[in-house]
C-alpha cells in the first residue's frame, strides 16, 4: 500500500520535472547565450534580462549612487564632472580647382566632426543655434546665402559632397507609467539627433533625413563614406523599469542589441554605436554596450577605439588613497568597423589615464598607448608616465614605465616608429621614444626647456611644432605660466633633440584655442604657413587687450617668421574682457583667402599679406537656456 502511494505521487513529480526540463531546454534553444571570445562581450537575451542585471548590480554594490530612482525626474544624461602618420588641414584640389584646407584631423582618411566645414567655395557653420552657409570665394563677393534655425543644442557636423550631417542634443518628453503613480507621468530623456541636409542648392538646404539615438552626443567619426555616431546614457531606474536604448530613423524605431562584459565592474552606461551613410536612405547598424563612462575616442579607417578610466577600489573607499594601492587604469575596447557594421574585437587594460585621443595610435598591427600613471605608496601620491604596446590579440608586447617621475603628460604624438612626449611639472621635458621594435621600446633622447606644449604637430620628418605656454620662475620659488608659446623642435639627431626656435605671444593670461582643441590649429606643410589663434593679455586679472590670429611662415633654417596678424574685431575696438566673442576658434583657407572664425565674426584676408583684408561677415549670436532652447538671437543677418 505504501509503495502504491509513493508511486502515485512519484509519477506526477517525474512528469512535472520532465516538463520543467523541457521548458528550460526550449527556452535555452530559443534564447541561447551568445558565445564570445574569451573576455569578450555577452549579449543579453531580452530587455528584462538587462533590467534585472542592472537592478541586481545596483542593489549589490552602488545603490543610490548611479541609478536615479526618482519617479518623475529628468532622464537626461549628465557626464560625471560635467590620428595617419602626418595629418594636416590638407590642401585639397582636383584638376584646375581651387585649393582649400580641411579640418585638422588625427588620422588621414578619418574625418572628425566640427562646427565649421568648407569646400572650395563655401563655408558651412553652426553658430548661434543656426546653420549658416557663407559664399566665401571669391572673397570680394563673400556673403551669407543661407541662414537656417536649428532645434535642440547643435554640436558638430560633417560635409560629404552635397550632404551635411548636423549632430544635436535634444531633450524629449515622454509619458510613462511609473511605480507609485496611478497615471502616466511626463519623463524627460535626452537624445542625440543626426539631421542630414542636401545642400546642392546652398541657398535652400533641404532636410532629407533625421536619425536619433538615445543619450547624449559623445563623439563620432566618418570614414569610407560611413558615419559612426557614439551616444552615452546612464541607466535610469523607474521602480522596476529601466528604459532601453532606442534608435529612430524617420518613423522607424529599433532597439539595438545590448552587450555586457562580465569581467568589468560598474557603474555602467549604455554606450550606443550607430553607423549609417549620409544619404537620403541607407541601412543602419546599431549596438549598445554596458561600459564605463568613456571620454576618449580614436579611430583608423579600419578600427574604432573606445577608452575610459577604471578607478577600481577608489569608488568603494570614497577616493581615499590607500598605501600600496594601485591608481586608475584605462580600459580600451577595439571594434572592427567592417564598413558600417562595428564588431568588438579586443579589450585591453593599460596602467594610468589617457590625456586625449592623441594618447592612442594604431600602427602596423599594434596599438601604442601613452598614459600618466598614479601610484599611492607610503611616500604619498606619485605620478610618472608609461608607454604600453598591444598586439592584435590585446596582449602587451612591450612597455616603458617610470618616465619622468613626479610629472604628468601634457602632450603626445605618435608618428611612424616614434612617439614624441611632453611631460611637465616645472620644466618641459620633450622625449623622443623609439617604437620600431614593439617588444623593446626605448627612450632615444630628451630635451629640457622652460614651458610646456599642449599640442604637437609634425612639420616634416625631422621637425615637430609644439604649441603651449611659456613659464617663468617666481621670486619666492616655483613657476608661473606666461604667454602662448610656439616651439620648433629639431629631432634630426634623435639622441639629442634640440629647440630650433620659439616665440612667446602675450603675457600671463594669454590664451589660444589650440591649447584645448587640435581642430583650431592650421598648418599647410606645402607652404610652411601656420595660423595661430591668440587672445592676448598682459597679466592675470588685467583683461584681454587683443584677439585675433598670428600668421607665421616656418622653415627649419629660419624658424618662425611673422607674416602678419589678423585682428578679429573691427577698427580699434578692444575685446570685451568679460567674454570672448571675438576669440578665434577656427582658421581655414580657400585659394589665397584666409578665413578666421570667432563666435560672432568671419574675417577674410589675403594669407600672402594678412594686412590686406577683403572684409568681415557678422554671424548670429544666441543666448540659450540650459536645455538648448533659443531665447533670442542677436544679430541674425539675412542672406543678401
Amino acid at each position: 500500500m505504501m509503495n502504491h502511494m509513493q508511486n502515485r505521487y512519484l509519477m506526477p513529480a517525474l512528469l512535472l520535472g520532465i516538463l520543467v526540463m523541457v521548458a528550460i531546454i526550449g527556452y535555452a534553444l530559443t534564447n541561447p547565450p551568445v558565445p564570445s571570445q574569451e573576455g569578450g562581450p555577452v549579449k543579453f537575451g531580452s530587455e528584462r534580462e538587462v533590467q534585472e542585471y542592472l537592478i541586481g548590480f545596483d542593489q549589490a554594490t552602488y545603490t543610490d549612487q548611479w541609478m536615479n530612482t526618482a519617479k518623475s525626474e529628468d532622464m537626461a544624461v549628465m557626464p560625471p564632472g560635467a590620428q595617419a602618420e602626418m595629418p594636416i588641414p590638407m590642401p585639397t584640389a582636383a584638376g584646375g580647382a581651387v585649393e582649400y584646407s580641411t579640418t585638422n584631423i588625427q588620422v588621414q582618411g578619418v574625418d572628425e566632426a566640427d562646427f565649421v566645414k568648407n569646400d572650395q567655395k563655401y563655408i558651412y557653420l553652426i553658430t548661434g543655434g543656426r546653420f549658416v552657409i557663407v559664399d566665401a570665394y571669391p572673397p570680394q563677393d563673400a556673403r551669407i546665402v543661407s541662414n537656417r534655425s536649428l532645434t535642440g543644442n547643435p554640436r558638430e557636423m560633417y560635409l560629404s559632397g552635397s550632404m551635411v550631417v548636423i549632430f544635436s542634443d535634444e531633450t524629449i518628453e515622454e509619458f510613462q507609467q511609473v511605480e507609485g503613480s496611478a497615471a502616466p507621468v511626463p519623463v524627460r530623456r535626452q537624445v542625440a539627433r543626426a539631421d542630414i541636409y542636401d545642400v546642392t542648392d546652398r541657398s535652400e538646404p533641404t532636410l532629407i533625413r533625421s536619425i536619433s539615438a538615445s543619450g547624449i552626443y559623445a563623439s563620432s567619426r566618418m570614414t569610407d563614406g560611413i558615419v559612426y555616431l557614439i551616444t552615452q546614457e546612464y541607466p535610469q531606474r523607474r521602480g522596476s523599469d529601466i528604459p532601453m536604448p532606442v534608435v529612430t530613423d524617420g518613423s522607424s524605431t529599433s532597439t539595438p542589441d545590448i552587450w555586457r562584459f562580465d569581467d568589468l565592474e560598474g557603474p555602467f552606461i549604455f554606450q550606443t554605436i550607430t553607423a549609417f551613410a549620409p544619404a537620403r536612405s541607407s541601412s543602419i547598424s546599431t549596438e549598445s554596450y554596458l561600459v564605463g563612462y568613456s571620454s576618449t575616442f580614436y579611430a583608423t579607417p579600419a578600427h574604432l577605439y573606445v577608452a575610459y578610466t577604471h578607478y577600481g577600489d577608489q569608488y568603494r573607499y570614497g577616493w581615499m588613497r590607500q598605501p600600496g594601492g594601485t591608481g586608475p587604469s584605462t580600459i580600451i575596447h577595439r571594434f572592427a568597423l567592417n564598413r558600417g557594421t562595428p564588431e568588438w574585437k579586443q579589450s585591453m587594460n593599460a596602467p594610468g589615464t589617457l590625456l586625449n585621443q592623441f594618447s592612442l595610435d594604431d600602427y602596423q598591427g599594434h596599438l601604442r598607448v601613452a598614459t600618466t600613471v598614479e601610484e599611492y605608496g607610503s611616500g604619498g601620491f606619485q605620478t610618472s608616465s608609461s608607454i604600453t604596446i598591444f598586439d592584435q590579440l590585446g596582449t602587451i608586447t612591450g612597455e616603458i614605465n617610470g618616465i619622468a617621475p613626479t610629472e604628468r603628460i601634457f602632450a603626445a604624438r605618435f608618428i611612424g616608429d616614434r612617439c614624441y612626449l611632453v611631460t611637465f611639472r616645472q620644466i618641459d621635458p620633450f622625449f623622443v621614444i623609439d617604437l620600431a621594435d614593439p617588444q623593446n621600446p626605448k627612450i632615444l633622447g630628451e630635451l629640457k626647456i622652460p614651458g610646456y606644449s599642449d599640442y604637437l604637430h609634425p612639420f616634416d620628418d625631422h621637425h615637430i611644432i609644439g604649441i603651449g605656454k611659456d613659464t617663468e620662475e617666481m621670486a619666492w620659488g616655483g613657476f608661473t605660466t606666461t604667454g602662448v608659446k610656439a616651439a620648433l623642435f629639431d629631432v634630426t639627431d634623435v639622441a639629442h633633440p634640440a629647440l630650433k626656435d620659439s616665440v612667446t605671444i602675450g603675457g600671463s593670461g594669454s590664451d589660444s584655442e589650440v591649447l584645448r582643441d587640435h581642430k583650431a590649429f592650421y598648418f599647410n606643410s606645402r607652404t610652411g604657413v601656420m595660423v595661430l589663434p591668440i587672445t592676448v593679455a598682459q597679466g592675470y586679472g588685467a583683461g584681454y587687450v587683443w584677439q585675433g590670429s598670428y600668421v607665421y611662415e616656418i622653415s627649419p633654417d629660419s624658424g618662425f617668421i611673422l607674416r602678419g596678424t589678423v585682428p578679429q574685431y573691427r577698427g580699434d575696438e578692444p575685446p570685451d574682457p568679460g567674454r570672448w566673442p571675438t576669440a578665434v576658434k577656427r582658421s581655414l583657407t580657400i585659394g589665397d583667402m584666409l578665413a578666421t572664425i570667432s563666435e560672432n565674426t568671419v574675417v577674410l584676408v589675403d594669407i600672402r599679406d594678412p594686412s590686406k583684408q577683403y572684409g568681415s561677415i557678422d554671424l548670429p549670436v544666441s543666448v540659450r537656456r540650459y536645455n538648448g532652447n533659443i531665447l533670442r538671437d542677436v544679430p541674425v543677418p539675412s542672406p543678401a
